[in-house]
């Protein structure tokens, strides 16, 4: 029996819809129908798709026309089409597979998971009926069990994929579909042993070793997990095998035993982007911004389009101080990224733009931020000495005042206080700047606004005096005003 392969799913060939096929069409109707296979076979689609309706135009029932019109509408990329011809042969004859089960590969492609597991159901139903053999069930099987899974329909998942393994035991994919089937559904004893049921023949299968060492670690047992780990590392031939074990062994560890598990994944495979990518968060945890750079530029070489290697790149650069560097990876992750990635990625990009002197694209940008996530103190700030450069003292009054109820800190205070003065609020200026230079002493130019600000109050004898400070500490315009 021929068989075409399509998205890991299966259409049967022609030769499923010749079987039983019940009276032999007028000679002109079976040429036609011929010359439509023939250029169905061939590629020519578009010609086979005009010779099948041909037929159906002479002879609607007939099985093989809408099957061979089904086919070629699937190849052609319409889904519609292809679902409408092969739900026909459904209803034209109930009690065939390849009908129900093309229907199934259909409606999965289309993303109507709970109609693909209908038809796989029903396929299944009439195959076992018709006593077909189980090599030629097993694609309805893991038709039903995937579609099932992307309901999150686990615990019936797991069902239909037991019920598979009657007819097919032992089979590979279907056991590890129901282990993982029963993982999603939060039954890890009952997966367990069909986890080691796979290790038992494939020792060191990295989804059953992940998963059998996630459940030891939510039992509260790491070190038994790590073990588990280490029993798969030593069975393992293959260096991508060992790298991805390597990668999960990290998850369970701290410290440079993790980055030295992650540094020997990426040496045993290059391309595992994800071992580069942990390393370089690993990193940065650190404190170790070159490092991490390099780690993330690693990854960034074997997945250009990853959200997250995009942010990690945007992140290192800003530690490092390269703005420009750092506004461009974060604008490629606003893109790329949703929910808290893509808040993240704009602060990075507005932070940028700030000290790139680009003053209003900051405003705008680190406004959504704010907008988004009200208790970053960070954002507020850079959002208020954005807006005071803009000369918007009463609005970069506001989001400093934010900022310093957030995150109390010398710089925010002193920055909150010449904004303050700039609005023409000297009160509350002198209030707030003579807080930042208790929390900093040493910050002149806090005590040359403090000064500004006590002139304009018409405490000449007190401005003076912290002009004085502020020239003590080495600020010439305190000096120019003490002459």
């Amino acid at each position: 029996m021929k068989q075409l392969l399509y998205a890991a799913l299966l259409i049967f060939s022609l030769g499923w819809a010749q079987q039983s096929q019940p009276a032999q069409p007028a000679p002109a109707v079976q040429q036609t129908l011929q010359q439509a296979q023939a250029a169905l076979e061939a590629g020519r689609l578009n010609e086979a798709v005009q010779g099948f309706e041909a037929v159906i135009a002479r002879d609607f029932s007939n099985y093989s026309a809408h099957f061979g019109l089904g086919l070629a509408l699937y190849r052609l990329g319409d889904l519609r089409g292809a679902a409408f011809e092969f739900n026909l042969l459904t209803t034209l004859d109930p009690n065939r597979f390849e009908g129900w089960f093309n229907l199934g590969v259909v409606r999965d492609r289309q993303g109507q998971a709970g109609e693909a597991s209908q038809a796989f159901a029903r396929a299944v139903e009439v195959g076992e009926k018709a006593n077909l053999s189980p090599a030629d069930l097993k694609p309805a099987y893991v038709g039903q069990v995937k579609a099932l899974r992307v309901q999150g329909q686990h615990d019936a998942a797991a069902a239909a994929a037991r019920k598979g393994l009657e007819k097919v035991p032992g089979d590979a994919e279907l056991t590890s579909l129901l282990a993982d089937s029963l993982v999603k559904a939060n039954k890890p004893l009952e997966a367990l042993p069909v986890l080691y049921q796979i290790l038992s023949t494939d020792p060191a299968n990295v989804q059953a070793v992940s998963q059998i060492a996630d459940i030891f670690s939510a039992q509260g047992l790491p070190q038994r997990a790590l073990r588990e780990i280490d029993r798969g590392l030593e069975a393992a031939r293959d260096n991508s095998v060992r790298a991805q074990l390597l990668l999960k062994k990290s998850t369970l560890q701290q410290g440079r035993e993790q980055q030295a598990s992650l540094q020997e994944a990426a040496r045993l495979d290059p391309r595992l982007w994800a071992a580069q990518y942990n390393l370089g968060i690993a990193r940065l945890r650190d404190g170790n911004a070159r490092g991490a750079l390099e780690s993330f530029q690693n990854a960034y070489a074997q997945n250009p389009d990853e959200p997250k290697v995009l942010l990690g790149l945007a992140t290192a650069y800003d530690r490092l101080g390269q703005a420009a560097e750092s506004g461009r990876f974060a604008a490629m992750a606003v893109r790329a990224s949703q929910g808290a990635d893509r808040i993240d990625a704009l602060f990075l990009q507005g932070k940028s733009s700030y000290t790139l002197r680009r003053y209003t694209e900051a405003v705008e940008t680190l406004s959504q931020v704010t907008q988004q996530r009200a208790d970053n103190a960070d954002a507020w700030f850079f959002l208020g000495v954005s807006q005071f450069n803009l000369k918007d003292y009463a609005a970069a009054a506001t989001s400093l005042e934010r900022a310093l109820a957030l995150s109390p800190s010398a710089s925010t205070a002193a920055n909150l206080g010449a904004a303050l003065y700039s609005a023409g609020r000297y009160s509350d200026a002198e209030r707030v700047l003579s807080q930042a230079v208790a929390l900093d002493v040493r910050n002149s130019v806090a005590w040359y606004n403090l000064g500004l600000t006590l002139r304009s109050l018409g405490r000449v004898a007190e401005a003076r005096r912290a002009w004085q400070r502020s020239a003590d500490l080495g600020y010439a315009p305190a000096r120019d005003l003490l002459r």
